[in-house]
């Protein structure tokens, strides 16, 4: 009886605006679905909680994100200058960085939730997802090429979406036997997406959370297991091993010739970035000044039967990977940021800091190395948690006896500063 009361009073407790803001940042995360041309619906709540946000006066930025975007802005200045590119391409990008990250901060810190509590709110939703990848699966299989896609359009942004779930699954398997029948279910819907950034994932997910706790001759044994695993989706997979041949065969010939969209998207997008960031190391050419600079090193490639591909000005705005368009746009100092971000937020130790890291850095290395654009529904979420997990770290490391299991802000010292 007890049990069918606290049911009934969780049933009719009203839901509040707070609980609304909280479960729609959740549910945004996963919606990394067109809306409109280049607008996922991810936007459409993350700009609408915005305005619900500045009405509750709760949406600020903290001093130091307004710094990181303003140096963005003044570097983009000096290199559109130097790279002769139009410095109006900017403001898109810098004003779709600010609203988005601007947002996700501000609900991350002024919703009283948990980080661990955000995670495992986020594993729910992208279980959901997954779910429903696996029921129309078999649908694939009769009007598409047969891979999972989920409600995505391809299964790439099904890996975004989802890896930082495998990741924390697993972590917290590992750690308290949780969420076994969650692994399963990602890790089958992984085999049936036949997606090569999913594989490599599972990889890197491996690598960060398994690893770390072998021992002498596990070791050896770790090592020859994860050999045996890339080895057998190389053989098991098509797709994966046609890319590979495909993307190895061209680097070492240096001719296109023959090669996917994939891997040619790749590959032009390597060259161009590598030209542009020689002759701007520096500064780079400027947020958003990419196109121009495709245009400028594009005509440089030629060769027998790539004029289709090269019609298709594949990734021509996101270079095909953020590290290759910062290392463009941005150029050094640009790189030393990014890197740097994912590699000191990454010194946390013990539970619960590990597990938020393991699952959420694996997507980070994912993300950056093979997806250009700055704003996606998901790209702030994640990374405004590992953010957070890094700076609670901190703070729970100074105290004499460090007990904290609340994973919010950092304390009333540390939050965002209105402005």
């Amino acid at each position: 009886m007890a049990a069918v009361s606290s049911l009934n009073v969780t049933l009719n407790r009203p839901i509040g605006i707070e609980d609304y803001l909280v479960w729609s940042t959740v549910f945004s995360v996963v919606l990394f679905v067109p809306f409109l041309p280049s607008i996922q619906l991810g936007y459409v709540i993350a700009i609408a909680n915005s305005a619900l946000l500045l009405a509750m006066n709760r949406l600020s930025i903290h001093r130091n994100h307004l710094l990181v975007i303003l140096s963005i802005a003044a570097l983009s200045v000096i290199g559109t200058h130097a790279a002769g590119v139009s410095s109006s391409v900017m403001f898109a990008q810098l004003a779709g960085i600010g609203v988005m990250s601007v947002y996700y901060f501000s609900a991350l810190t002024t919703l009283d939730v948990t980080l661990t509590r955000w995670m495992e709110m986020y594993v729910w939703f992208a279980l959901a997802v997954a779910v429903v990848g696996i029921v129309l699966w078999p649908l694939e299989q009769l009007y598409d090429d047969g891979r999972l896609k989920s409600i995505y359009t391809e299964p790439s942004f099904y890996v975004y979406v989802t890896l930082p779930a495998l990741g924390y699954c697993v972590g917290n398997y590992l750690q308290s036997r949780r969420y076994g029948a969650d692994i399963l279910i990602l890790l089958l819907s992984y085999v049936l997406a036949k997606s090569s950034l999913g594989f490599l994932g599972l990889i890197l997910v491996a690598v960060f959370t398994v690893t770390p706790r072998l021992r002498g001759w596990q070791i050896v044994g770790g090592a020859i297991a994860l050999s045996v695993f890339s080895g057998g989706i190389y053989l098991a997979s098509g797709d994966v091993r046609l890319r590979v041949n495909q993307m190895v065969g061209a680097m070492i010939s240096q001719d296109l010739a023959g090669v996917g969209a994939s891997p040619f998207a790749f590959l032009s997008n390597l060259y161009v970035a590598s030209q542009s960031f020689a002759a701007h190391p520096l500064v780079g050419s400027g947020i958003g000044g990419y196109a121009t600079l495709y245009d400028r090193y594009i005509g440089d490639i030629s060769g027998f039967g790539l004029a289709p591909l090269l019609e298709l000005e594949l990734n021509k705005y996101d270079a095909n990977s953020m590290i290759l368009r910062v290392a463009a746009e941005l150029g050094l100092p640009g790189l030393i940021a990014l890197f740097g971000f994912m590699i000191v937020c990454a010194r946390v130790k013990g539970s619960p800091y590990e597990q938020i890291r393991n699952a959420i850095l694996p997507y980070l290395l994912i993300r950056t190395a093979r997806m250009g654009a700055y704003f996606t529904a998901e790209l702030y979420f994640f990374v405004g948690i590992y953010l957070l997990n890094y700076l609670n770290y901190r703070k729970a490391s100074r105290k004499p006896s460090p007990t904290m299991t609340d994973l919010s802000w950092p304390g009333p010292e540390g939050r965002p500063e209105p402005v």
